[in-house]
């Protein structure tokens, strides 16, 4: 670099105390790294993959619910539907017997009584 050796020019020179200062503080500016976004950019990432990760692990798990939730709905309808079939079906098989039983009965019953004892 040039300022250095300016700087050592500067020095042989009778120069202000002030120049000299604003010289070394320009060489101060000048050394001091520029900071590197590698970091804050390092930091963002894993940052943004955690959030990533708890997003979709959020997600799942409501999911989740929401399928156990249509499975419990899906028995319970079933289970409904089961009964009421039972019930439905008691009822057929006592309709069925006490309706439609006797008068086969009775038919049956007149029919024979026909064929044995025929007028």
């Amino acid at each position: 670099m040039e300022l250095p050796k300016l700087i050592r020019q500067l020095q042989s020179e009778k120069c202000p105390p002030r120049v000299l200062e604003q010289v070394a503080q320009r060489i101060a500016r000048e050394k001091t790294p520029a900071r590197s976004l590698l970091p804050a950019f390092a930091c963002a990432a894993a940052i943004a993959c955690l959030l990533t990760t708890v997003i979709v692990w959020q997600w799942r798990a409501h999911r989740e619910a929401q399928r156990a939730l249509v499975r419990q709905q899906t028995q319970e309808a079933f289970g409904y539907i089961g009964q009421a079939l039972i019930r439905a079906a008691a009822h057929t098989e006592n309709a069925l017997s006490k309706e439609a039983v006797p008068p086969l009965r009775n038919s049956f019953q007149t029919v024979k009584d026909k064929v044995t004892n025929p007028i």
